[in-house]
């Protein structure tokens, strides 16, 4: 039960408002005006009735978002994947610049929304200039996804806060979320643009530009996979390259077959000689170093020249990654081979973009479809295809045949991967390689099962 008394003093009337319920203790405000006295005291009756109330006013006016974000930090912050502490962190520093002194009390929705507008109104400043250096262009306006991710952050800290009993309530229930973002991409290479841009990084003035991109086509993975691995990550021998700083924090191995086993030789050599040339060399070394050989290289702006040099329009380098993944559809690969091979878990990530990628470029599909003997193929149930029999045995004239991954991979120069039993992939991807360094794109190959019956035609 609440109730409100009246208290007259210097400055004008209060109202001083208790409520009191068996099991809980006593709380107490005090208001300028009836309505709001009123109004605290119902919001409280029903949020202890509900369970939901919690006496964290003088917490909430003392803890600062500051103090979340260290605590954050010791407690949550470390476990993270290194790929989500580095994209993490970026919005977490931010909101500690600008509200970090705030306590969590005085911020508020409004206080909230006008940063967000801010950052809005900002644009794109991930592209540093130098001193002296003007901008080409205006910057481009920050995309909706990434407000998003401000804001999420944010929320999350709130959420902890509430988590650890500093807060009752968070602010960013009054802020609009962000949501109906759709930008998923489907761009892709073709193969002209793909020769000119695998010519463009063989004439760069970085000498690791041109691997990382052979590398980023024949297996599809990211670029900072790709950076992260060690000369210890490689095993010609078996073919294979583990990736480890992966993006969901699982190890996986690909595939190092074909033109990029001769590129990776070469440049283990290199890489070799550099690190015993180098005085007080480091335990770690990496595939692609930079000049010191402490870290991985940067390959940003040597990237965003060897693109321009290739007249390449909207293009990134994750791109190459969508491009991989498009390949193999092209070339029947199913969702399930496809996210295997990219390391996804979900199968919703390789729809998004990829799926799309093949219905989007009929004429491509057509010519990567086709088939010495004629027609491109017509999927049927389990993975079974139907081609024009030569001895049209059957009554329509079509023999079934059954899409074979392994022939496919062998005639196409792309890697097979290895099977369990079961018929699960194992993680290992299977890529083209020989497309890299022929600059076409890879061919789908196909097995014949055995035949049934003798009335069935062999094609």
């Amino acid at each position: 039960m609440a109730t409100i008394q009246k208290r007259e003093g210097k400055k004008g009337p209060s109202y001083r408002v208790m409520v009191r319920m068996k099991g809980f203790p006593d709380q107490v405000r005090t208001f300028k005006r009836l309505t709001d006295a009123k109004q605290w005291a119902q919001e409280t009756e029903t949020g202890i009735r509900k369970g939901e109330f919690k006496n964290v006013v003088r917490t909430a006016a003392s803890k600062t978002l500051q103090d979340v974000i260290d605590r954050f930090r010791k407690e949550v912050f470390v476990h993270r994947a290194e790929t989500t502490k580095r994209a993490e962190a970026s919005f977490v520093a931010h909101w500690e610049r600008e509200l970090g002194g705030y306590a969590l009390a005085y911020i508020t929705a409004d206080m909230i929304s006008e940063k967000m507008g801010e950052l809005a109104a900002a644009g794109d400043g991930r592209r540093k200039l130098v001193d002296g250096e003007k901008p080409k262009k205006p910057p481009r306006p920050k995309n909706p996804k990434t407000l998003k991710h401000y804001r999420d952050t944010l929320a999350m800290l709130f959420k902890y806060a509430a988590q650890w009993g500093w807060t009752g309530a968070s602010p960013l229930d009054g802020v609009n979320r962000i949501t109906k973002i759709r930008n998923e991409r489907t761009r892709f290479l073709s193969d002209e643009e793909r020769k000119r841009l695998l010519d463009a990084c063989k004439t760069s003035d970085n000498e690791h530009l041109y691997p990382v991109v052979v590398f980023a086509l024949s297996t599809g993975a990211r670029k900072g996979e790709i950076l992260g691995i060690t000369l210890s990550d490689l095993d010609l021998a078996r073919d294979t390259a583990i990736l480890r700083d992966t993006k969901n924090g699982d190890t996986r191995a690909v595939p190092v077959v074909l033109h990029l086993r001769t590129v990776l030789e070469g440049q283990i050599a290199k890489v070799t000689a550099f690190y015993d040339a180098l005085e007080g060399a480091p335990k770690t070394r990496w595939l692609f170093p930079r000049r010191d050989g402490l870290e991985p290289i940067d390959i940003r702006k040597a990237w965003e020249n060897a693109r321009d040099a290739a007249r390449l329009e909207d293009f990134r380098f994750h791109d190459l990654r969508h491009s991989t993944a498009s390949y193999l559809a092209m070339n029947g690969a199913s969702l399930v081979e496809i996210a295997d091979i990219l390391g996804h878990r979900a199968l919703q990530m390789v729809r998004r973009p990829f799926a799309q990628g093949l219905a989007s470029a009929a004429a491509a599909s057509t010519r990567f479809w086709a088939r010495p003997i004629g027609t491109p193929p017509r999927r049927g149930r389990s993975g079974m295809t139907w081609r024009r029999s030569s001895a049209s045995a059957t009554p329509s004239g079509w023999s079934r045949r059954t899409r074979s991954s392994s022939a496919r991979c062998a005639a196409s120069g792309w890697a097979t991967p290895a099977r369990p039993t079961g018929g699960r992939p194992n993680g290992i991807s299977a890529t083209s390689s020989s497309a890299v360094s022929a600059g076409a794109t890879p061919r789908t190959g196909w097995s014949t099962p055995a035949p049934r019956s003798s009335a069935r035609g062999t094609g």
